[in-house]
């Protein structure tokens, strides 16, 4: 059994305390990274599966990091990507999802869109939404959005694979 706390001792304790703790209260506060809000719209809504930076984990999840960027290449390209059913159904307000998929394709997307790409506004958010994608439309969709991007805008043709690993003689 130890001895009752001495008066010394418990000086010691508070002062270290009052030293240590606003200390180590700085290096986690430089460690954190503050978010905009599109960007934690993304992690909340899309971070899960695309992962964090874009980068999918192995799984037939698209990757999105330096690849999202060349759908803007197109007009087709352009809708197809609001009108993605996680997209157009996400729980967010027309202008978050316009700022979150601006995100996507100029930050995660990053150097793929076209220079002379204009970003998504609400309105046009708002109007693309309300007409989702249902079941295979998604790939069905995708094919020639895909096949027009490579021919036009000089995408690498390894964008026709939804996601890594994907046997290209697989694809429906």
């Amino acid at each position: 059994m130890k001895g009752p706390v001495t008066l010394p001792g418990l000086t010691t304790g508070v002062a270290l305390c009052l030293v240590v703790a606003p200390a180590a209260n700085r290096m986690t506060r430089a460690a954190e990274v503050e978010l905009t809000a599109a960007q934690s719209d993304y992690l909340e809504q899309c971070g899960g599966c695309h992962g964090i930076q874009g980068t999918t984990a192995p799984a037939p999840v698209p990757v999105l990091k330096a690849r999202a960027g060349y759908f803007m290449c197109t007009e087709a390209g352009r809708r197809y990507l609001i009108r993605l059913p996680n997209v157009s159904n996400a729980r967010v307000d027309d202008q978050s999802l316009a700022d979150m998929m601006n995100f996507v394709v100029f930050d995660l997307g990053a150097p793929t869109a076209p220079a002379n790409a204009r970003p998504f506004t609400a309105g046009e958010v708002g109007e693309l939404r309300s007409h989702p994608m249902f079941g295979f439309e998604v790939v069905d969709i995708r094919k020639p959005v895909v096949e027009e991007i490579i021919r036009s805008c000089g995408a690498p043709a390894d964008l026709r694979l939804t996601y890594p690993g994907e046997q290209p003689d697989k694809i429906r």
